[in-house]
């Protein structure tokens, strides 16, 4: 099992080990990382039998999301990889200038040039979505940072107004990335996971616990 964090602990509840940490929220957060580990965001007054009902009625969906992850899994090979919810197969040839899509394979000349190519993608996918939001909502980011994280697929500095975005995060469909775009702007106007922030996604997509279920 990898490290964890000192301020995240753990238990265990029905044969599954779940690794928590306690927060000033007023709501019980579950979500799978990309290792496979259950990971809940606790409200700090928030008793153990309330988070055991919890995990009791969300049951199925673990099972769900576990199954899924065990799929993608198994789906993917070493020389594949996601991009916008859709396999490709990643090829390696040196003698090539640049990296490119050709049909449902990715051609590359070495991993340097590849990740260069990955990031350029995703600032240009991140910035058309963090745009289209900012005007929408009438809130304004000052600055954009890619970066490969480990748990979080986002973050906000909603004093400085700085937003980090995972680049994992092409792994996603549109739909899913748009998403976390939108999550990280209602953190410049709602920096807690409150009745306010959540009132602000409902009023701008809807659909955002739907979307949110999928990772």
């Amino acid at each position: 099992m990898a490290k964890q964090s000192p301020c995240v602990k753990s238990f265990f509840f029905k044969n599954r080990v779940f690794f928590y940490q306690r927060k000033k929220i007023k709501n019980l957060r579950l979500k799978l990382n990309e290792k496979g580990e259950f990971h809940l965001s606790i409200p700090q007054f928030c008793p153990k039998s309330f988070v055991c009902e919890f995990l009791e009625k969300n049951e199925s969906w673990m099972q769900k999301v576990l199954l899924q992850f065990q799929r993608q899994k198994s789906f993917l090979k070493e020389n594949e990889i996601l991009f916008l919810g859709k396999k490709y197969i990643l090829n390696w040839d040196c003698k090539l200038n640049k990296t490119y899509f050709s049909k449902d394979c990715i051609y590359s000349p070495s991993r340097q040039d590849f990740e260069k190519f990955m990031r350029k993608n995703a600032r240009k996918i991140f910035l058309t979505y963090l745009k289209k939001w900012e005007k929408i909502t009438g809130l304004q980011s000052t600055h954009l940072s890619i970066k490969t994280m480990k748990t979080r697929l986002g973050s906000c500095n909603s004093k400085k107004g700085y937003i980090n975005l995972n680049l994992k995060l092409l792994e996603k469909r549109l739909i899913l990335i748009e998403y976390v775009i939108l999550h990280e702007i209602a953190h410049l106007k709602h920096a807690n996971h409150g009745r306010e922030f959540y009132a602000f996604l409902e009023k701008f997509m809807p659909d955002f616990r739907m979307r949110e279920k999928e990772f």
